[in-house]
C-alpha cells in the first residue's frame, strides 16, 4: 500500500511538472493589449489673434466611438466594413481624448472659462469621422472630421473641418500617430476659425 501512494504521488508530481514545462498550456492564454493617448501635440502651439473669453461644450461623436477601440477601414478591400484594431486600443474614449486637446488649445489661445458663464459665447464640436483608412495593404492615413459651432443666443458660425495625415507604419501605432497629427491641425483650423468670428 505504501509503495502504491508512493507510486501515485510521483505520477501526480510528473504530471504537474510536464505541465509547468509546456508553459501552463492548461490556462487560458489571455492577449497582450497596448494603449495609446494623443501624446504631445505634433504641431506647435497656433499663433495668432487671441481667442475671446470662451467656454467649450462636451465633445460628442457618434456611438462607435464611445469605447476605447482604435477602429480602421480596409477602403482597398472592404470599404464599407469599420473595424476595431484586437489588441490596440485608446486609453479612454477618442471623444474625450479630443475634447481635452482642444480645451487645451483653447486656453493657449485666450481664456477657457467655466460651462455655465452664459455671458462667453460657446463652441460646440461634434466628430463626424475619425479612423485609421487603408488605401493598400501598406499605405494609411488617420481621418478626421468634426463640425464645429460657436454660438451666444443663436449660432454665430457653424463650420465642417477635415484633416488627414499619412500614417508613417501600417499598423495600430501607425494609425494613432496619424490621427493625433489629424486632431491637431483640426483643432489649430478651428481656432483660427472662431478668431475670425464677430464675437462681441
Amino acid at each position: 500500500m505504501l509503495r502504491l501512494g508512493a507510486m501515485l504521488r510521483l505520477g501526480a508530481g510528473a504530471l504537474l511538472a510536464a505541465s509547468l514545462l509546456a508553459g501552463c498550456s492548461l490556462l487560458p492564454a489571455t492577449p497582450h493589449s497596448t494603449t495609446y493617448d494623443l501624446g504631445p501635440p505634433t504641431a506647435a502651439p497656433a499663433q495668432g489673434k487671441t481667442l475671446p473669453r470662451l467656454r467649450v461644450l462636451s465633445t460628442d461623436g457618434p456611438s462607435w466611438l464611445d469605447g476605447s477601440a482604435i477602429h480602421y477601414r480596409l477602403r482597398y478591400a472592404q470599404a464599407e466594413r469599420l473595424q476595431p484594431y484586437a489588441t490596440q486600443r485608446w486609453i479612454m474614449s477618442p471623444v474625450r481624448l479630443f475634447d481635452e486637446r482642444l480645451r487645451e488649445a483653447v486656453s493657449a489661445r485666450g481664456e477657457l472659462t467655466w460651462a455655465g458663464d452664459t455671458q462667453a459665447p460657446a463652441l460646440k464640436v461634434d466628430i463626424v469621422d475619425f479612423e485609421q483608412v487603408f488605401d493598400s495593404a501598406d499605405s494609411s492615413r488617420g481621418v478626421v472630421q468634426v463640425r464645429a459651432t460657436l454660438m451666444r443666443n443663436g449660432i454665430i458660425g457653424q463650420k465642417t473641418f477635415t484633416a488627414e495625415q499619412p500614417a508613417p507604419s501600417a499598423d495600430g501605432a501607425g494609425g494613432v500617430r496619424a490621427l493625433a497629427g489629424s486632431t491637431d491641425a483640426v483643432i489649430a483650423a478651428i481656432i483660427d476659425w472662431v478668431a475670425t468670428l464677430p464675437v462681441r
